[in-house]
């Protein structure tokens, strides 16, 4: 989190009751001093959840630690692998195998799109002509201040280096990109949307991967209820540990608290990236298992009516096998984090390397084989996390589980903190804003994140946080219906209606037809080019036509998801829940 280092060898400001002055002793920072030190820490502020992000990735956060294309081209493979890649079995046991294949390489063809519009919009948005007018909107807002900050100097940037493709300015999240497509395109026509696509953005984000972290929960309840009734199905009927065998799963998220709240609780950076280290060889490792298992694991035959399933099911079905392979599939929530970290960001979606588009193939490769082949071993017997599906009494399979359960441990404590700190930007906000309404006169230690009233709050806001992953693995211990239901409405959202909605915006009027990520276009056609003048707006009119209807089917493809896949999820999660309870009562 960001500090603010205070002066040791000045003296407090002497404030009397009324507040009405306030003598500064000498050397002690002055009223613009402090001002200046609020807006720089705003600032910095908003980019804490980015850094954040990045380190849940891997991703260096350093300037001096840019990451080459290839190793994005790792980062965003390895962000796809965990809860939804360990279900692509389950998700495949909901379509079948040739559908399943196919619905697949659909499904990342539509995600490859979307997330290619949404680094172009960022990129474009930070280079060429928009750069002189996202600067001169800075500056206004900034004039209010007496232009006191001297960073406003740094903010004009040479002619020499305007209207190329060049990134000029900082990097951007995905809330502020879809922000900027809204206000800057389309004529300002829907500038009013961005303020509230901004905020719809961030809750979606943390709401979907707070979900993550619920799967996680989920996860690792499972496997520990497996490995408990396995070692205690011999127990002695006067021990403990046959009180513990054969105990709901309901139990133990309560049960596995005991390791989830101590690495949910960290907060610094520097203790939290190890973790994902370890975390990262454990879950890679235990995936290589897993495939050796399908492979040359015992083999055991489907009954008839389990292979007569592997080529069809039923249609209604297919909106659960959507929201488990977008949650497999997205990686919109890594996507500009590894972008900002390349040392030629340019080439994340374009020439010469085409780093997303190489990563969008092994990671559709990766879930293919991993759904096809994982369900054609187990058939209906897949689990939700296909580690399940393990073999029980084996050694190395116990291995294996203990340490995909583990890499899910220890990525629990990074990803939460990814939602907390972005939840944390929207309530850090309204607890300074509350605190400067009650008094005019405030230290500027009191905005200080490392402040005491601050630092409670934060840690309270984070307790709660695990609390209710726990409470709602509990609720819903199912692992399958609830990737499903995080991947039909998150990701459905987020990667794929939110992107369309901006590539519309983008290419709203018949003059905004100017390539992505391109130069515009210098006007300078002459007579004897105009053939080709009408050619090109033909195929521009062309292109505009394909590109409107592809993402009107991508639109009603995505709501059919979210809806469809809302409706069956809740009601394998209703009709779990009800026959849980009749159990229970006999």
């Amino acid at each position: 989190m960001v500090e603010v280092q205070s002066q040791a060898t000045s003296p407090k400001p002497v404030i009397n009751k009324r507040c009405t002055e306030v003598p500064m002793a000498v050397g002690s920072p002055t009223a613009s001093e402090m001002r200046r030190r609020r807006r720089r820490r705003s600032r910095l502020m908003s980019t804490t959840s980015s850094v954040v992000s990045a380190a849940a990735a891997g991703i260096p956060a350093s300037e001096k630690h840019k990451i080459s294309n290839n190793e994005a081209l790792m980062h965003m493979v390895k962000a796809t692998i965990g809860g939804g890649f360990l279900a692509m079995p389950d998700a495949f046991h909901n379509i079948g195998i040739v559908m399943g294949v196919v619905g697949t390489a659909v499904l990342g063809l539509s995600v490859l799109n979307m997330m290619s519009c949404i680094v172009r919009c960022s990129q474009t948005l930070r280079s060429g002509k928009y750069v002189d007018i996202i600067l001169a909107e800075q500056n206004s807002n900034n004039a209010g201040a007496k232009r006191e900050n001297d960073d406003n100097d740094d903010r004009k940037i040479p002619p020499t280096l305007r209207y190329n493709n060049e990134l000029l300015l900082p990097p951007m999240d995905y809330p502020d990109t879809v922000a900027a497509v809204l206000k800057y395109r389309a004529r300002g026509r829907f500038a009013w949307l961005a303020s509230f696509a901004r905020k719809f953005t961030s809750i979606s984000l943390v709401a979907t991967y707070y979900g993550v972290n619920i799967i996680y929960v989920c996860i690792l309840s499972s496997t520990c209820k497996q490995l408990i009734d396995q070692y205690t199905a011999n127990a002695a009927v006067d021990s403990w540990s046959y009180l513990v065998h054969g105990l709901s799963i309901r139990w133990y998220p309560i049960l596995t608290a005991v390791l989830i709240v101590p690495v949910g609780m960290v907060r610094l950076i520097k203790y939290l990236v190890p973790f994902s280290v370890a975390a990262n060889v454990c879950i890679l490792a235990g995936t290589v298992a897993v495939f050796y298992f399908i492979f040359f694991g015992d083999n055991r035959p489907l009954a008839p009516e389990e292979q007569a399933k592997l080529i069809v099911w039923p249609a209604t079905r297919w909106s659960l096998f959507a929201g488990s392979a977008l949650c497999s599939l997205e990686g919109v929530g890594m996507l500009l984090h590894i972008e900002n970290a390349m040392s030629r960001p340019l080439e994340l979606a374009g020439p010469p390397s085409y780093t997303l588009h190489r990563s969008m193939v092994v990671i559709v490769m990766m879930n293919s084989a991993l759904g096809l082949f994982g369900y054609m071993r187990y058939g209906d017997r897949c689990e939700g996390s296909i580690s399940l599906n393990l073999p029980q009494n084996n050694r190395l399979s116990e291995v294996i589980k203990i340490m995909i359960a583990l890499g899910i441990l220890m990525t629990y404590g990074l990803q939460l903190t990814v939602t907390t700190d972005l939840a944390w930007q929207g309530l850090r906000s309204k607890l300074v804003r509350s605190k400067g309404e009650t008094t005019d006169c405030r230290d500027v230690t009191d905005d200080d994140d490392s402040s005491p009233r601050l630092t409670t709050y934060y840690y309270l806001m984070r307790s709660i946080l695990i609390v209710g992953t726990i409470i709602v693995a509990m609720a819903i211990p199912d692992i399958g219906p609830l990737v499903s239901l995080v991947g039909s409405i998150g990701f459905s959202l987020l990667g794929l209606i939110v992107p369309v909605i901006m590539e519309t915006v983008w290419y709203w009027y018949d003059e905004d037809n100017d390539d992505l990520g391109q130069n515009c276009y210098d006007g300078t056609a002459t007579t004897a080019n105009g053939a080709k003048s009408m050619l090109s707006a033909r195929g521009n009119i062309c292109r505009r036509i394909v590109r409107h209807v592809k993402n009107m089917i991508l639109l009603v493809f995505a709501t059919v998801a979210l809806v469809g896949g809302a409706f069956y999820n809740i009601r394998d999660i209703v009709n779990k829940a009800s026959e849980d309870a009749v159990s229970y009562s006999v």
